[in-house]
């Protein structure tokens, strides 16, 4: 059969199909994929695909989508994929794009000038492994944990429990920016939101760039309690239950707040009361 004429319909339809099957090829070389294995993950044969990749065939977006999706290819990239398949399936339907202008037809001008942008948009970086690559605190976190959601048109803490098996609660913790998710759980998570390998790659990597979550400092107990006693020279046995400060009517500055522990007077041979209750401490517990 007679190759067909240069820029000739016939030319350019075997044009695009070819095009389109060399960038397949050149995701499956990166990927470092053969064909059997992207048969075996896709429920396609061997043959199937081999024609796809070859050219001989154009294929369809289902098998186009699965060759990616073998490959590691999804997420935003995988949508420009779809805009790329639209215009190259367009070149292969009849009547192919005319020369001149016709109502509802585009040029081959048309189309030559949309292909170029479309594979210019593949190749691109993916904008949303590039954010999670660059994740450093809870808060950048969630929000793209909220971008993953609605990129799957997930917008409900109920759907995402039902898909991820993680109560709701934590997951408010974690797109809230409060909580710090496990590994395990985050890789879960983004299993259940569908995202690539490298995108869950990349979630596990940020974790060791976040910070962890610090609590408050407690409140410094009164330097008292830690203090000898400066006429008994011992410490103080209830610090847990202090509620100071006071001062010592007798000798040294001390703890005071009308009654020492229980004491009712101010000698130092004064008899031990009994602790008051509701634990709570109102003087050195000598």
């Amino acid at each position: 059969m007679a190759d067909p004429e240069f820029g000739s319909d016939e030319w350019q339809v075997e044009y695009y199909r070819h095009e389109f099957a060399y960038l397949l090829r050149s995701v499956r070389k990166r990927a470092g994929k053969t064909v059997r294995e992207i048969a075996r993950s896709s429920n396609y044969t061997h043959p199937h695909i081999a024609r796809s990749l070859k050219g001989t065939r154009f294929p369809n977006w289902k098998l186009v989508r699965a060759i990616l999706n073998a490959c590691g290819v999804g997420g935003d990239q995988l949508n420009c994929w779809l805009r790329l398949w639209k215009t190259a399936s367009a070149t292969q339907s009849w009547p192919p794009p005319s020369s001149a202008h016709e109502p509802g037809r585009r040029t081959w001008a048309e189309i030559q000038q949309e292909w170029e942008v479309r594979t210019t948009a593949i190749r691109q970086p993916d904008a949303t492994l590039l954010q999670i690559q660059q994740v450093v605190t809870l808060e950048q976190l969630g929000r793209v944990l909220t971008a993953l959601s609605t990129r799957q048109g997930h917008r409900s803490l109920r759907r995402l429990e039902e898909l991820s098996g993680i109560s709701r609660s934590t997951l408010h913790g974690w797109y809230a920016g409060q909580r710090k998710p496990t590994a395990a759980r985050l890789h879960q998570l983004a299993v259940a939101l569908g995202a690539t390998q490298a995108e869950q790659l990349a979630l596990t990597q940020c974790l060791s760039r976040i910070s962890p979550l610090r609590r408050p400092p407690k409140p410094d107990r009164p330097a008292a309690c830690a203090a000898n006693n400066p006429s008994l020279g011992q410490h103080c046995t209830l610090p847990r239950f202090h509620q100071g400060p006071h001062q010592a009517t007798v000798g040294e500055p001390w703890l005071d707040d009308g009654v020492l522990d229980g004491r009712s007077g101010t000698a130092p041979n004064s008899q031990v009361e009994a602790v008051p209750t509701g634990r709570v401490h109102f003087g050195p517990g000598w």
